[in-house]
């Protein structure tokens, strides 16, 4: 009986050490946790079920000890602190959004389309006289200044039957990015370089996009036809920035042509398809459709946007999504505006029917229902608001701290305490914090479309230096509405009005809130405007001129006729004129002592208004006495200069 009830003991015993041992083991493990993109100090306390106390001693070991609990955290931090407490992080997210298939691995078995060919150059070298040869329209003549402003998408149909897509990108140097965007979605380069000016930057600038997005080139050596055309000076000039052409022993094709007079265009059209041919174009036709948003504009009819379609068939009736939009393809219409059935692959088209204005630039995908289209469109609407909160967060942070402190300035106030600081701080050190750092200037920016849109806010942004600078509240597609005047008038900004006109009403209205509207259609005409509102924000130059100099030599005493003693300094000019028109300062040493004006100029008691080099005469000071023998005396003029960026 006393070996059965031993047996139990030990079986007990052991089945209780299995215990403990599968509970520490437990213990040890992490436990898993939801950790969203980003959270407060003291939600993650809440969530982790760390008392408040052991959650800050933590975060001090941590090194974050400066955080108070609304200070937001961002998922990579949270995760990190909650590992110190024995958690699995687990970051939420959410990813459900179209994407592009993958490229086939045989593309042979697919009928060739259109090659995309991108006008690239410098500005006035003649890029849009060519593609106005070429497609038998004038653009020139209706483009603002000569420049052309936004992205234009033709399709081009040659006597031989075969099609070329042309893209013709901006030439000035404000529309960077969209350079940059017509490289990047274009198969072949032609690069437009004037053969009277050879290369300039912005050949350089469209050579450097095109060797980024690794696309070939061919070199159109423009206007032949002028008597100081120096083709071979091209070729060496490009030679010399990595363009090596074929009659040199490079492998790039150069043309010779003229906008003007058609000389090279068939030769050039058949360079173009020959490369092409080569380099073998070829897509899908029966996939989903994929493509790019080149422009986009709102039209009497809505909202419109210029797409070029990569791969698939768009049609009337087509479900597509393109950065935070979607349509459903209401019309398609071509370069000619004439309504088209479809687009197949490397083909331009004009599409409406977009619940909101698309962004040129956004990749265009088909989706198979309209559901999917909304949850994709409010995918993306998440995402954009965590990146623009993550971007925020520091700014959050730093705003919540600032608060904290003056809270406790507050409460140290009311208590009549004050820190060290505070207290030797001088009124003028105090006001210069307050002042610190750069004026704004508010600007409410609205184009005719996305990409104007676009140049107008990298231009801005690039305006400004250390004391002034832009801020953009709000950018858009559209005429001026009074919704951007009243947003204007409270920030006391400006509005820009690029390409675009304003609705009925609206410029009374801004007449009477104040509201400058800076109306102007060529780019560099409205950052010249831009920096005079920016320059006139700046503080002038004061520039001074010293037209005399004496030194004190002696003090004495004389009655001005009114039983009042007034002292003066007897002093010695020195150097240039004393004068009682001029300011006048006083220096003991290198200290300036005194600075203001004369009330009287003596030479043997005689009042005078000025007295010349090696001349004795008695000074009297505005307001102040304790002159002594041996300052400086220094008489000045001063003067004002406006200051511009």
């Amino acid at each position: 009986m006393a070996l059965s009830n031993a047996g139990r003991e030990e079986r007990r015993r052991q089945k209780d050490m299995r215990r403990q041992e599968r509970s520490e083991v437990q213990k040890d493990q992490p436990r898993p946790i939801n950790i969203p993109e980003f959270i407060s100090v003291g939600q993650l306390a809440t969530a982790l079920n760390v008392p408040s106390r052991n959650f800050d001693r933590k975060l001090k070991q941590l090194g974050f000890g400066e955080l108070s609990h609304d200070h937001v955290l961002n998922s990579e931090n949270a995760g990190l602190i909650a590992m110190e407490f024995n958690f699995e992080p687990v970051v939420e997210s959410a990813d459900d959004d179209l994407r592009a298939a993958p490229l086939p691995e045989d593309m042979s078995v697919f009928p060739q389309r259109p090659p995309v060919v991108t006008i690239m150059g410098h500005v006035d070298h003649g890029k849009t006289t060519l593609l106005d040869f070429l497609r038998k329209s004038s653009v020139a003549a209706n483009e603002h200044g000569g420049i052309t402003q936004h992205i234009g998408a033709f399709n081009v149909l040659l006597e031989s039957g075969k099609s070329i897509t042309f893209l013709d990108t901006p030439g000035h140097a404000a529309f960077l990015s969209m350079r940059q965007r017509g490289a990047n979605v274009t198969d072949i380069v032609i690069l437009v370089v004037a053969a009277d000016d050879s290369v300039m930057p912005q050949t350089l600038e469209a050579i450097k996009h095109a060797k980024t997005a690794d696309v070939p080139m061919i070199v159109a050596i423009n206007k032949m036809d002028k008597a100081d055309a120096a083709p071979e000076r091209v070729k060496s000039d490009l030679a010399r920035h990595g363009v090596e052409i074929e009659d040199i022993g490079g492998d790039t094709q150069a043309v010779y042509v003229s906008g003007k007079t058609g000389l090279g265009m068939e030769e050039l059209e058949e360079a173009v398809v020959t490369l092409s041919e080569i380099l073998d174009h070829r897509a899908d036709p029966s996939s989903s459709v994929e493509g790019w948003i080149l422009e986009s504009s709102t039209k009497s009819n809505g909202r419109v946007a210029t797409v070029l379609v990569r791969s698939g068939t768009l049609r009337p009736g087509d479900i597509i999504v393109a950065g935070a939009t979607w349509a459903r393809v209401r019309t398609l219409k071509n370069e000619a505006g004439a309504l088209v059935e479809e687009v197949g692959p490397g083909m331009p088209a004009e599409v409406d029917g977009w619940r909101d204005q698309p962004v040129a630039g956004d990749e265009l995908l088909q989706a198979p229902t309209e559901q999917k289209a909304t949850e994709v469109v409010d995918l993306r609407l998440t995402k954009q608001e965590q990146l623009k909160m993550a971007e925020d967060t520091e700014a959050i942070n730093e705003a919540r701290r600032r608060e904290q402190e003056k809270r406790e300035k507050e409460e140290r106030a009311a208590k009549g305490q004050a820190t060290d600081q505070e207290a030797t701080q001088s009124p003028e050190d105090k006001a210069e914090v307050q002042s610190s750092g750069p004026e704004k200037v508010y600007l409410v920016i609205k184009g005719d479309v996305s990409g104007s849109v676009e140049a107008v806010l990298n231009t801005v942004a690039s305006l400004g230096n250390s004391e002034v600078q832009p801020e953009i509240l709000r950018s858009g597609v559209g005429p001026i509405s009074q919704n951007d005047i009243d947003l204007a008038a409270v920030a006391q900004g400006y509005v820009i009005a690029f390409n675009t006109t304003a609705e009925p009403g609206v410029r009374p209205l801004a007449e009477s809130k104040s509201v400058g509207i800076i109306e102007q259609n060529i780019i560099y005409r409205l950052a010249d405007a831009v920096k005079s509102i920016l320059s006139d924000k700046l503080a002038p130059t004061v520039h001074q001129k010293v037209t005399g100099e004496a030194e004190v030599l002696q003090s004495f005493s004389i009655n001005d006729q009114k039983r009042h003693f007034i002292k003066i300094a007897g002093c010695k000019v020195k150097n240039g004129m004393i004068s009682t028109g001029k300011k006048v300062r006083v220096l003991r040493g290198k200290d300036v002592i005194y600075n203001g004006s004369l009330t009287s100029l003596k030479n043997k008691k005689k009042d005078v208004t000025e007295m010349r080099k090696d001349s004795d005469c008695g000074l009297a000071f505005e307001d102040w006495e304790d002159f002594r023998v041996g300052d400086q005396v220094q008489c000045y003029e001063e003067w004002t200069e406006k200051r511009s960026l």
